[in-house]
């Protein structure tokens, strides 16, 4: 989530031994922050340029400084500044999800789909007087999704995505040919079902239990900003703990994620039952039906600091705002969800370490794609060694 552009990466090195991941180190050279550049200045001014300053969820970085100033005045958000916030974030984390999908698995196919995100985005876009998206917007969206073959309840539970995996549907041929093991568990997947392979590259990677990003986190989360800033930002932690953020974690109950588990295939699926779910949910905000807390979050921090947390596409953005008595800004701190997922002990991390896997090119492949799944913001480099070479 850049404020500032410049070749910002993420590096994985994992080191082999007996054919099993013995060791991992993930290193970031990280996004220049805004702190620097709101230091001193009227809060007002400082929230209205946040949107254009990232390239990448710049609704969900407008939100979290919204919701950050209002805590931080002691204001309530008004209902329908919430609404028309929330139905910002849920179409922008639509198109991400979506585009992180089809950009890690398209590969050469990637003009075929062009043409549809590109209607999407557009569709995205259009808001009414009160800033939520247009009814035929929505409907825009949903007969974007079948045209990709993602029509709504094809993935509610075992029985549809099987149905869902053996048609024709473009993102099902995407998904089953991208993701080692796409069947359930207790299932034998299609890539099994074909000619014996012991390979380790068809190790789905990821056994352990999710542990999720919450928002009962938030105050904690608030608290270690304010006292550690950027070095807090930089490798969070909650006492040791270092959770998981992002699809997978929000749909860590959804049946369908437990029966195909929390490896790359569950990963990558997550993010298509959001995605299919996002219409629905769009309608029920602009009936009122839906509040937008699911999403969206301030909280007070004492006098004159607020919090303020969204469920983005990648996961949980926090933004922390301190003010002084005239109203300006004395700290801005970010915490985005990618120092979760690719903390040298995180999520990423965990799901590497002992898994059996080839030395050569397609082990480091398997590698760069479950670093694709977990979806960093940042551009990402894989290395993979033998222990005798490390």
């Amino acid at each position: 989530m850049n404020a500032v552009a410049r070749d910002d990466r993420i590096a994985v090195s994992a080191v082999l031994a007996q054919g099993r991941v013995a060791r991992v180190a993930i290193s970031a050279r990280r996004p220049l922050g805004v702190g620097r550049l709101a230091q001193g200045k009227p809060a007002e001014a400082v929230v209205a340029l946040v949107p254009r300053l990232f390239a990448l969820c710049a609704a969900a970085q407008g939100a979290a400084a919204t919701l950050a100033l209002a805590a931080a005045r002691g204001e309530p958000v008004p209902p329908h500044t919430l609404a028309a916030q929330a139905s910002a974030v849920l179409a922008e984390q639509l198109i991400e999800l979506l585009r992180g999908t089809i950009t890690s698995l398209a590969g050469d196919q990637f003009p075929a789909f062009a043409p549809q995100l590109r209607v999407l985005i557009a569709a995205a876009r259009r808001v009414d007087a009160r800033g939520q998206l247009e009814p035929d917007a929505i409907d825009a969206l949903a007969d974007g999704l079948e045209a990709l073959g993602l029509p709504e309840h094809s993935l509610d539970d075992a029985d549809t995505y099987r149905s869902w995996l053996a048609s024709d549907a473009p993102l099902a041929a995407l998904h089953g040919a991208g993701a080692a093991s796409p069947g359930l568990r207790g299932e034998a997947s299609p890539e099994s079902r074909a000619p014996a392979s012991d390979a380790p590259e068809e190790f789905d990677f990821g056994p352990q239990p999710i542990d999720p990003l919450t928002a009962t986190h938030d105050p904690a989360i608030g608290h270690a900003l304010l006292h550690h800033g950027a070095s807090f930002a930089a490798r969070p932690d909650l006492a040791g703990r270092i959770p998981e953020t992002g699809a997978l974690a929000r749909l860590a109950g959804h049946p369908l994620i437990r029966s195909v588990g929390p490896g790359l295939a569950g990963r990558r699926l997550a993010r298509l039952i959001e995605a299919t779910t996002t219409p629905q949910r769009l309608r029920a905000l602009r009936r009122g039906e839906a509040e937008a807390a699911g999403l969206l979050r301030a909280t007070s921090l004492g006098d004159g600091i607020g919090l303020g947390a969204v469920e983005c596409a990648r996961g949980r953005l926090h933004h922390l705002i301190a003010l002084d008595r005239d109203g300006r800004i004395t700290r801005y701190e970010i915490l985005a969800p990618t120092e979760w997922n690719f903390h040298p002990q995180g999520p990423l991390a965990r799901a590497l370490i002992g898994a059996p896997l080839s030395a050569g090119e397609a082990g480091r492949r398997r590698i760069a794609a479950l670093v694709a799944a977990f979806d960093p913001c940042v551009g990402f480099e894989v290395e993979l060694r033998e222990a005798a070479d490390a």
